[in-house]
């Protein structure tokens, strides 16, 4: 059966079985969500759900897990979703180009929540986040494209189940309890994709996050639910998917780990538009091009890129990131596409939309481009600039390292945190297996300290 086999894989796995490739993989992970976090604590659906925290903990609410960036703590729960959905706001977080996903903000999370709360160490963390990135890449492989074809935000319903195998792990669950826990997971399993471009869509990291850590903890208590919620007759696969791949869900399990498969994000938008960004960057530092005298910008993208991010009239900054017209404009003028790109008044801002009116898109097999992109700029007198990529920066092929990382990650944390601890983090996060107090290495995330 195949969730029992994933419940097996999540009980077996150790520190001592991850290879070491893997290992210094997860610090990337760690690093680059943690910025993001920090960065996307400012963010109104950090303070929305702050709110609803102060209101719901008053003076006696549970001090378990750190809310990052905010210099609280709060239950296991609340702390899971607030930091999975402040650490999705701003979508500049890593994801999963082949399952569409964004690993990282779902499940890890609630992870360093229960890390948090049974103080464990790094060790703990790196094995947990690596088997909770290879069941839920396992369960996309599983459920395939048409998953997402069908609006189901695949962040959100993969998630759950990623959560849960990390939650499951930290707190030594049995087989039967894992499979439990997957079995409570995958009845919550939701989310549209109709909310993309509203906090809806980064409430859906956090929700996945919250509910791993749920699931896990009550079948810790005993709680039981269906021990097929996988490949069951009413089940995960037979709900969200048509003809499930079970063949690579369990296709080398605890033996190939997906985790160095996932793709790093340089700019604050939707992956499907990374590599137009990055080719109109390219143009731009390598042509003397006068935005004024630009007749057309062509644009070959595959359908998924632009399913993903095809508005094509933004009107907020959330919208912004889901345009690959606007993204190609704003990248063209100002050469970047980082937080400060995606305000509402810079979507709005007359020069760019006269820019991002000048975009064609042309809709290309996904066998041909998926997330690369190819673009001609064609000027008023004539001239034509071309260039083209196959993936864009940070993807596996295209790979970021741990230095361009920790920049970002300054970049980011910065203005949330002080110099010196920001230093600290980069520094600690670089020998995570080496922590032993994840209570202590948070604590250096709250601003004031």
């Amino acid at each position: 059966m195949v969730t029992r086999k994933l419940a097996e894989f999540v009980y077996n796995t150790s520190y001592e079985d991850i290879p070491g490739e893997v290992r210094e993989h997860s610090k990337l992970l760690f690093l680059d969500w943690l910025g993001v976090a920090l960065a996307g604590s400012k963010e109104k659906i950090g303070s929305v759900i702050m709110e609803l925290i102060k209101e719901i903990d008053g003076e006696k609410g549970a001090r378990q897990a750190t809310v990052i960036g905010k210099g609280i703590k709060t239950d296991v729960l609340k702390a899971a979703l607030a930091n999975g959905s402040m650490s999705h706001a701003l979508d500049l977080d890593d994801y999963h180009a082949p399952t569409l996903c964004h690993p990282t903000a779902a499940f890890l999370p609630g992870i360093l929540a229960v890390a948090q709360y049974k103080k464990l160490g790094g060790q703990d963390l790196v094995t947990a986040m690596t088997v909770a990135f290879d069941i839920m890449i396992r369960v996309g492989y599983g459920a395939k494209r048409i998953h997402y074809d069908r609006g189901w935000h695949a962040t959100s319903t993969l998630g759950k189940f990623g959560a849960t195998a990390g939650a499951a792990n930290l707190l030594g669950l049995n087989v039967d309890e894992i499979v439990n826990a997957f079995g409570i997971a995958g009845t919550q399993a939701g989310g549209l994709r109709q909310v993309f471009g509203t906090m809806g869509k980064p409430f859906h990291a956090g929700k996945a996050s919250m509910d791993g850590v749920l699931s896990a903890f009550l079948a810790q208590k005993g709680f039981e639910c269906s021990k097929e919620i996988i490949e069951g007759e009413h089940g995960f696969m037979e709900l969200f998917s048509d003809n499930p791949d079970t063949g690579s869900m369990l296709d080398k399990l605890g033996e190939h780990y997906f985790l160095p498969t996932v793709t790093f994000k340089p700019y604050a938008s939707c992956g499907g538009t990374h590599s137009t960004i990055d080719l109109m960057k390219e143009l731009r530092e390598k042509e003397a091009i006068s935005i004024e005298d630009v007749k057309e910008i062509e644009l070959d993208v595959s359908k998924i890129a632009l399913d993903a991010a095809g508005k094509v009239e933004p009107k907020t900054g959330l919208e912004g990131k889901f345009s690959t017209y606007y993204c190609a404009a704003v990248a063209l003028a100002e050469g970047d596409a980082g937080i400060d790109k995606f305000t509402t008044s810079k979507v709005n801002d007359q020069s760019l939309v006269s820019l991002r009116k000048k975009v064609r898109i042309n809709v290309v097999p996904d066998s041909d481009l998926y997330f690369g992109a190819r673009a001609v700029i064609r000027m008023k007198d004539g001239t034509e600039f071309k260039a083209s990529t196959v993936a864009p920066k940070g993807d596996p092929t295209n790979p970021i390292s741990y230095e361009e990382l920790a920049e970002k990650f300054r970049g980011l944390a910065v203005n949330v945190i002080s110099e010196r601890n920001v230093d600290q983090l980069t520094n600690k996060i670089k020998t995570l297996e080496q922590v032993s107090d994840i209570d202590a290495l948070l604590d250096l995330c709250s601003p004031g300290k």
